[in-house]
């Protein structure tokens, strides 16, 4: 009898923590802008945790979850998105502009020359009338030729300053 009894409770732990187990699992997807384009860098969090990670270049993540939590999805100057994890592995989250948010970027250049005893630093700055005022998809490259001495690539939105 004791014997049936420990064989039950055994079963019935092994089930328990299966179905434990079974409630995490791993999230993967997408995190692009409105024309289609990954975005690099995006946070991905689990809310109300610190539990999270980011985007790789072509924007994909990865994270693991319980079923039922909540994804939050932010970037720099697009809304932020909470999508409720179902049965799908897989969330693809195309983010939304938000021109609102964005009042003041401030670009911060740092360059040296061949003489390591010569370090060039400056400042500028951009209005956000200026910005809004440029016909560009997005902020960076709206930036580009209104800052002295910056080159903004369109790969992977990259700000590169240049060396003299």
């Amino acid at each position: 009898m004791k014997t049936k009894f420990s064989g039950i409770l055994t079963l019935l732990l092994a089930f328990v923590v299966q179905l434990t187990f079974a409630q995490e699992k791993t999230i993967s997807g997408t995190v692009s802008d409105g024309s289609g384009l990954p975005l690099p860098g995006a946070t991905v969090l689990i809310k109300g945790t610190t539990t999270g990670t980011s985007t790789d270049f072509d924007g994909k993540y990865s994270i693991k979850a319980n079923t039922g939590a909540t994804l939050v999805f932010s970037f720099v100057g697009y809304t932020t998105k909470e999508i409720a994890i179902g049965s799908s592995n897989t969330i693809n989250v195309t983010m939304a502009e938000d021109a609102e948010s964005l009042e003041e970027v401030v670009v911060t250049a740092l360059g040296l020359s061949k003489q390591k005893r010569t370090l060039g630093y400056a400042i500028s700055e951009v209005d956000g009338d200026d910005i809004n005022k440029a016909q560009a998809v997005n902020p960076m490259t709206a930036l580009q030729g209104k800052i002295t001495g910056v080159d903004i690539s369109s790969a992977p939105y990259q700000v590169q300053p240049k060396m003299s």
